[in-house]
């Protein structure tokens, strides 16, 4: 097809524009729009008494694509597979002449160098500075969706249709994968560091602090049966300044879909798991997804891409469970089956009487399961630990059947360890000393 002159009219007060992108005394390249579809105006050369103009249709993917400095000029118009035109304008606007053309058939002294690529800084008034960042958005979510896998939970039994009611999804499908993951985060960061950094304090006040960025992204949503697409963020990760922890961070949320979320369990998956992690660690990450494929009403499945077909993961063989968490004996059933609570009493004592004894039937006493203190500096002194600061930190104190968990914040660092025995004493050491370990480091 070769270039056909046509000499129609042509009325540019149809288009509304949005901004001039290249500007030199003059336009020399901008950005129109009519009828919700997008168009570049382009100045390639000037004739005696005119102007000639390209002016071809483009989506705003492209334009972002060339405003970020992503594909240049040349390459944008000759991929352009959509019909252009050769404009003539004369000095005083009048369009004199139309040719309409393809790509392909412009002449190459129309067309811009091969490193066409646009320097671009919008001010915040441009209308470009809030596209750019709307789009650099969309393209991070559509980056982390390519490189998503799906968890589905579907229902087994027709009763609701394949509905899953909230409070199934929140307090026993969705809590489990996130406990385990968490669970699993945890006991892979101390296997893979603890030979580099034998301060388990340390290690712990590390790992703390990077359990934020560590997280799955959650980038897609279905329902009916709750389908989500989670993705490994490593732009996220890119402030980890440790380059061995910053390469285990990005490989570890991989590492979990292997292991955890494999589809059958076969022999060389289950050696991985009993050779990696010890039984204690092997309960905390594995017991919550048991919970979920060994549920009759639904079942977990999975799938690497979107375009992927999903598959169930089903242990066939449960001896398999037996192998990854052992049986244990009733000893340590009725001890893993206590349950804590917290006991506050109020007393009144006579500051002169050295007696510390106090009567229970001279107390108000309530059960509850949460409760806080304030970590001052005696508490500090009291375990060794001497600040030239005055330092006052709500403790919070939290029960949930057989953990006593204490959590405090400092200087907007989370601090959190949980106990399995009513020696919440030693707890609130361990936090105390992690707080001072971190004031020391801080200095």
């Amino acid at each position: 097809m070769k270039n056909k002159t046509k000499n129609i009219a042509f009325d540019f007060n149809q288009f509304e524009k949005i901004e001039d992108i290249i500007f030199l005394d003059e336009p020399i390249l901008s950005h129109l729009k009519r009828n919700d579809k997008h168009f570049l105006f382009y100045l390639v050369d000037t004739i005696e008494e005119s102007d000639i103009y390209l002016l071809f249709e483009i989506n705003e993917e492209l334009i972002f694509e060339y405003l970020t400095k992503r594909i240049t000029l040349k390459k944008l118009i000759l991929d352009n597979k959509n019909i252009s035109y050769l404009i003539e304008q004369d000095f005083n606007g009048n369009i004199t002449n139309i040719n309409i053309t393809e790509s392909q058939f412009i002449d190459e002294n129309y067309l811009p160098h091969e490193d066409s690529l646009l320097e671009y800084n919008p001010s915040e008034k441009s209308y470009y500075y809030n596209f750019i960042k709307e789009f650099e958005t969309k393209s991070y979510l559509t980056s982390l969706r390519n490189k998503a896998f799906y968890v589905k939970f579907a229902p087994t039994k027709t009763k609701y249709s394949d509905t899953i009611g909230l409070n199934e999804l929140a307090s026993s499908l969705l809590s489990n994968l996130s406990l385990s993951f968490k669970n699993f985060l945890k006991a892979d960061f101390f296997l893979e560091f603890k030979e580099y950094r034998t301060d388990k304090s340390k290690l712990s006040n590390t790992f703390n602090k990077l359990l934020p960025d560590l997280d799955f992204r959650m980038v897609d949503l279905k329902y009916g049966s709750f389908e989500v697409g989670l993705a490994v963020d490593s732009l996220m990760k890119g402030s980890i300044e440790d380059k061995e922890i910053k390469d285990w961070a990005i490989d570890v949320g991989y590492k979990y879909k292997k292991l955890v979320l494999d589809e059958d369990y076969d022999d060389k998956t289950v050696n991985n798991i009993l050779e990696s992690y010890d039984e204690n660690d092997r309960k905390k990450i594995f017991n919550p997804i048991f919970k979920i494929t060994e549920n009759p009403n639904f079942s977990l499945q999975i799938k690497d891409s979107n375009k992927s077909k999903y598959s169930t993961i089903r242990i066939k063989d449960k001896s398999v469970i037996e192998k990854i968490i052992p049986p244990i004996s009733y000893l340590n059933e009725i001890e893993d089956n206590k349950e804590y609570e917290i006991f506050q009493f109020t007393a009144v004592r006579d500051k002169n009487n050295l007696s510390k004894v106090i009567k229970v039937e001279d107390t108000l006493f309530k059960l509850t399961d949460k409760t806080e203190v304030i970590l001052n500096n005696k508490n500090f002194e009291k375990y060794g630990y001497k600040l030239d600061l005055e330092i006052s930190i709500p403790l919070n104190i939290t029960t949930e059947k057989d953990s006593i968990i204490l959590s405090a914040q400092y200087d907007n660092v989370d601090f959190n360890t949980v106990y399995h025995s009513n020696k919440i004493d030693d707890g609130i050491k361990k936090i105390t000393s992690n707080i001072y370990e971190y004031i020391l480091n801080r200095e």
